[in-house]
């Protein structure tokens, strides 16, 4: 069996850095080693008996090329369905972007959502059949906790781009450290990702609350770095306005890192109980950071650290796409 994955993107670099592209590029290439990749429309390969397509966005194309060819088609992420504090909810779309996608949906072979809440809104919406619910997965054995985490920081993970940082309630958390100054004057939060355009303004936002010496940007980081982090991490700081899915969280609480993070989109289902849920207002991020500062939680870490193994293992995804291409 011949595949084509396909994710059109400008920086083919995400595809290697950004976990989710990666776990599927590595999932389809047990299915063909010979896995080809495409980011953008002319280099996709119709030679290839499969099109495997990242995001629905921009489907519908090689959707409709691929039924043309008689190729299969599976479409797969997160939708922003029902969404409203997703920016790119489907229903802000322009009308006639939400019929595009509406179309791939309903002609691609598999839809092949990443987000239960998703899966079952749009299936029961739209009375589909060519729908599967397929959560990302962590490699527990890779993402796995430490006897003991030996710092005494906090951490979380946002690419520094102006619509990220405001979904991530990075200036919440920032606002949250400030107000924990005064009984803790040296806790330490650093924040990892990509640099982007909100990057100067974070640093100002920094410097202006003079949490220099508190709060560090560290940048870009390599995987074997953020699992240092997640399994050192006193605290996994990940309130947002709205998650598809939340894979960082997940990779969190598979390092054992106690998490706080917020009731939105998918991460309910993610975590259920195993992490503390708060509305990302910085009184509610503190008050959430001094519970957890302030009592032993081995106990959290290891339900956490439960859950994913039992519910989201990679190898759960991995077997799912297998058998769903092969059938």
């Amino acid at each position: 069996m011949k595949i084509c994955f396909f994710c059109k993107i400008k920086n083919r670099k995400l595809l290697n850095t950004v976990e989710f592209y990666k776990q599927d590029i590595d999932i389809l290439k047990k299915i063909d080693p010979g896995l080809t990749i495409a980011t953008n429309y002319s280099e996709i390969d119709w030679n290839a008996d499969i099109i495997f397509i990242w995001w629905w966005t921009y489907a519908l194309y090689p959707v409709l090329v691929g039924k043309i060819k008689g190729k299969k088609t599976f479409i797969t992420g997160t939708y922003n369905y029902k969404c409203p504090e997703a920016d790119r909810d489907y229903f802000k779309r322009p009308y006639w972007q939400q019929l595009l996608l509406k179309l791939a949906t309903r002609l691609t072979n598999k839809n092949i959502f990443v987000s239960r809440q998703e899966y079952e809104q749009i299936r029961k919406d739209w009375k589909l059949t060519n729908t599967i619910y397929s959560p990302h997965g962590i490699d527990t054995e890779r993402y796995s906790p430490l006897p003991h985490r030996s710092n005494d920081f906090l951490f979380t993970i946002c690419w520094m781009e102006k619509e990220n940082i405001k979904r991530k309630c990075i200036l919440e958390i920032i606002d949250a450290i400030h107000l924990l100054m005064g009984k803790h004057p040296d806790i330490k939060l650093y924040i990892a990702g990509h640099k982007g355009d909100a990057s100067g303004y974070v640093e100002d936002y920094i410097s202006k609350l003079n949490l220099q010496n508190n709060i560090f940007l560290i940048g870009e980081i390599s995987a074997e770095e953020k699992i240092n982090y997640l399994r050192n991490c006193r605290i996994y700081l990940q309130p947002s306005r709205y998650e598809g899915f939340g894979l960082a969280i997940a990779e969190a609480m598979s390092c054992g890192a106690p998490v706080i993070t917020s009731a939105v989109g998918e991460v309910p289902v993610v975590v259920k109980d195993a992490a503390i849920l708060v509305v990302p207002e910085p009184e509610n991020i503190a008050k959430a950071i001094e519970k957890l500062l302030n009592q032993d939680t081995d106990q959290l870490s290891r339900y956490a650290r439960e859950r994913i193994e039992k519910n989201f293992p990679l190898c759960r995804r991995e077997n799912e796409i297998i058998y769903n291409l092969n059938h």
